[in-house]
């Protein structure tokens, strides 16, 4: 641990800018941190500091050694991390963000079991209709639903889904029966609202061919929930993704329409999905948060899925 030692001295006095500034923050002395840096000198036989400057300033090779010198202390870090880890339980203030009818429907349910596996983690979850920037915001975990491309950070899958279609049987008692994707149009449909965008529901027909469907539905609304809440009134037909219905298509307030046909509002490649920042030491809250909803999610998926 000398080694990193000497590492941590020099890396602290370039970033500081003086001897002095690094001594304090190291709780050194100067002279001593003059004569590490000297003995670091010695032992790699090149000069770091060019000590004919009244500035602390580097040679060609300090600054060579210091970026990675840099990367050695960062990795050095995380392994301390992950082997602290190792021996500690899950804990402290966990930020989690999520769609709205997604958190409601989906995550909501299963926190009352995590709070009993994890009794020292504090969730806070925020709810909204879009993706959050994590760094920005301050958040752990973000919940969405489709296909992500923050490239800098994890994306994991916690669920495969569909979106099905539904209504109440009261709305199928009153209706015209919906027999093919085509009948839609003429339908009295619940849809989600996205600024500045057409509403338009895609199927794969009989060939396998992606075809698309222009919607101009009786309800539009930016928030799902309100659109299963619709359609368990019987205002009408709506594309909900399956598990935020799946209670309801088993005790029978809603019926599946057309369970044939695959559907999509934008994506076929539909998911729930855990976005997270990258490290090489994950922290334990997060790391506990997104295996559970994920080992939950999986256990709770219909056995045909």
């Amino acid at each position: 641990m000398k080694a990193l030692d000497s590492l941590r001295i020099f890396v602290a006095t370039q970033r500081k800018g003086s001897l002095s500034a690094a001594a304090r923050s190291l709780s050194l002395s100067p002279a001593t941190i003059s004569r590490r840096i000297s003995a670091l000198e010695e032992e790699l036989g090149v000069q770091l500091v060019d000590r004919t400057s009244r500035n602390l300033k580097m040679t060609e090779a300090g600054q060579a050694f210091l970026s990675r010198a840099e990367g050695v202390l960062e990795a050095m870090a995380d392994a301390e991390q992950a082997a602290r880890s190792a021996r500690q339980r899950p804990e402290g203030r966990l930020r989690v963000h999520s769609r709205t009818h997604i958190g409601l429907r989906v995550v909501a349910p299963l926190l009352p079991r995590f709070a009993q596996r994890y009794p020292d983690i504090q969730v806070q979850i925020e709810l909204s209709e879009h993706p959050v920037n994590l760094v920005e915001h301050d958040f752990d975990v973000d919940i969405r639903t489709g296909e992500s491309n923050d490239s800098g950070f994890v994306i994991k899958r916690l669920l495969s889904s569909d979106e099905v279609l539904v209504a109440s049987p009261a709305y199928l008692k009153t209706n015209s029966r919906i027999r093919h994707p085509s009948d839609l149009p003429q339908a009295r449909c619940l849809t989600y609202r996205r600024e500045h965008e057409a509403t338009s529901w895609k199927y794969v027909d009989e060939q396998g061919v992606q075809q698309e469907l222009a919607i101009q539905g009786v309800l539009s609304a930016n928030n799902g929930e309100m659109l299963r809440l619709a359609a368990l009134g019987g205002m009408g037909v709506a594309l909900l993704s399956e598990p935020t219905v799946r209670s309801n298509l088993q005790d029978g307030t809603l019926v599946r329409l057309l369970p044939e046909y695959r559907f999509a509002v934008r994506a076929f490649s539909n998911g729930i999905f855990a976005v997270f920042r990258q490290s090489r030491a994950l922290p334990l809250k997060v790391r506990a948060f997104v295996d559970f909803v994920a080992e939950a999610l999986q256990d709770d998926a219909p056995a045909d899925r």
